[in-house]
């Protein structure tokens, strides 16, 4: 992120504010990545929430996006997006009515499953609406969260052979429990996931119809690109970055694209030296316990020593700061922060910053 060209955005503090040139820097890796292995991209849209961020994706080649929930379909169907995987189940019967009306108004939506009950459901709606639905198995590999579990797969599958206006058109295996901060242990874990996945696809060739095999999220979709039989990648955060990927060795400070700007409130020297920031954790996620990190204007980094719901304080004695300044906030998980927001400033150095709606906030259902 270009920290001072953040800084100068002529908005009221605390904002979201996106760096579109190092945000596009990002997709276009990512897609190099997938195209040289011979991979489909099929970002994840959770991250950033945003139809037209998706849409610079698409354009530099992915196939489509993942989302999370119906409503977040919704959002990305009606801001232009026609290909999208719901990568998640979905059991309520009015939910999956809302997903036929999609496949109905010409949206090309597939979902995960990995019940009879959640697919009888979809079948029903699809049905109703005289539509097809295309379903991924959803399988369990080691995160041990949604998914069948490998040696169940073959019956499952065979479950649903019976329920018209559905189409098992491949499978698809999240690897969120893959975040180890040593590269080469991240890599040993994929490779156990890939031996499962491997005597899986070898095992059904010809009693499942595998046109998609989907994996991966950013910590390893790199990973999973060298692998010949998988052949869709499904990241998310990279689009962003943060510093939890940071941590991860999978981007420098400088590739994060996405933070919040904050302004010093406060400033105290008794009993230490600190300052406050008008930034809370209402502004900022605090994911898994862990701080966002501080950059002031001339690079300098701060340490935060506590968070409330409007305040972020910071230890002071090493930064030259004053009440007034401002400071960038990069979250440790982008995706969570992202949900706070209506909308974000984006900034560039080839136009002049504007608001841009994050359509997907708070899309739950």
């Amino acid at each position: 992120m270009n920290v001072n060209n953040a800084l100068k955005i002529n908005a009221e503090t605390p904002f979201m504010a996106i760096d579109e040139d190092q945000t596009k820097i990002n997709i276009k890796n990512m897609q190099k990545i997938a195209n040289s292995s011979n991979k489909r991209l099929r970002p994840h849209s959770k991250t950033h929430k945003i139809p037209e961020i998706a849409s610079w994706q698409i354009s530099e080649g992915a196939s489509g996006v993942c989302v999370q929930k119906v409503s977040e379909a919704e959002v990305m169907f009606n801001g232009g997006i026609t290909n999208i995987l719901i990568s998640n189940e979905v059991v309520d019967k009015r939910k999956t009515d809302r997903i036929a009306k999609l496949a109905s108004e010409g949206c090309n939506i597939s979902v995960a499953v990995d019940s009879l009950y959640g697919a009888k459901k979809l079948s029903e709606s699809a049905l109703y609406k005289n539509v097809k639905i295309d379903v991924l198995l959803d399988i369990d590999t080691g995160m041990h969260r949604c998914g069948v579990s490998p040696s169940n797969i073959e019956g499952f599958n065979n479950s649903l052979k019976n329920l018209n206006g559905l189409n098992v058109s491949g499978w698809m295996a999240y690897d969120g429990q893959v975040h180890n901060p040593i590269n080469i242990e991240r890599e040993k874990e994929v490779e156990i996931e890939s031996v499962k996945l491997k005597l899986l696809s070898d095992s059904m060739k010809n009693k499942i119809n595998q046109n998609i095999i989907s994996v991966g999220g950013t910590p390893t979709a790199y990973l999973w690109a060298k692998y010949d039989f998988v052949n869709e990648l499904q990241p998310g955060t990279y689009v962003y970055y943060d510093m939890h990927c940071n941590a991860m060795n999978l981007c420098s400070i400088s590739d994060i694209s996405m933070g919040v700007v904050s302004q010093v409130m406060s400033k105290s020297s008794d009993p230490e030296e600190r300052v406050v920031l008008d930034a809370g954790y209402k502004s900022i996620s605090l994911d898994q316990g862990v701080y966002p990190t501080i950059i002031t204007e001339n690079g300098q980094t701060g340490n935060v020593t506590g968070m409330s719901e409007e305040h972020t304080v910071v230890d002071s004695k090493n930064l030259d700061l004053k009440i007034g300044d401002r400071v960038v906030m990069l979250p440790y998980h982008a995706c969570t922060t992202t949900d706070f927001w209506d909308y974000a400033w984006l900034f560039s150095k080839f136009h002049n910053s504007r608001t841009l709606l994050v359509q997907g906030r708070g899309k739950r259902e």
